[in-house]
């Protein structure tokens, strides 16, 4: 009769752990990528919007330098920096949220894929275990084996019939 191995159950549970650890990477995974991109599309904004405001700064200025501009272009233009340096900030504190956001998604991917080295391990202990347990058990077979084949040959040599 052939036993069957008894942590059998165990090995399933393990491996399927495994299995739930590596969707719960890939999960992780493109949550980070996702995260990584709303952030460097948050910087790109602010930087484009920055490169704009700097232009139309720029721009007046040079207005300004040349004596084309009048007392109310200077009041509207005052007015539109303050609103444009409270937009630039709004753009600010949104790529700072998107980089915290990568990062605590980063942290999150980092944790379950130590989550998986750590089921894969306890998948291999019970694979080596259930090995050292089938060795073990064909070693026994084969001292049955070796048994059997040494009680026949003395019950022929040294059996009834037979002087010692």
């Amino acid at each position: 009769m052939k036993r069957r191995y008894p942590l059998e159950a165990l090995k399933s549970v393990r491996r399927s752990a495994v299995d739930g650890q590596v969707r719960q990477v890939a999960e992780r995974a493109a949550a980070t990528a996702e995260a990584q991109g709303a952030e460097r599309s948050a910087r790109r904004r602010r930087e484009d919007e920055e490169a704009a405001a700097r232009g139309q700064r720029q721009a007046e200025q040079a207005r300004v330098e040349e004596g084309a501009a009048r007392v109310a272009d200077l009041q509207a233009q005052a007015g539109f920096e303050l609103a444009e340096q409270q937009r630039l900030e709004r753009l600010r504190r949104r790529e700072l949220e998107s980089a915290e956001a990568a990062r605590a998604a980063a942290a999150q991917e980092r944790a379950a894929r130590d989550a998986l080295a750590r089921a894969e391990a306890e998948a291999r202990a019970v694979e080596r275990h259930r090995d050292a347990w089938r060795a073990d058990r064909e070693r026994e077979a084969e001292l049955e084996v070796e048994d059997g084949a040494a009680d026949g040959w003395a019950a022929r040599h040294f059996g009834p019939g037979r002087r010692a």
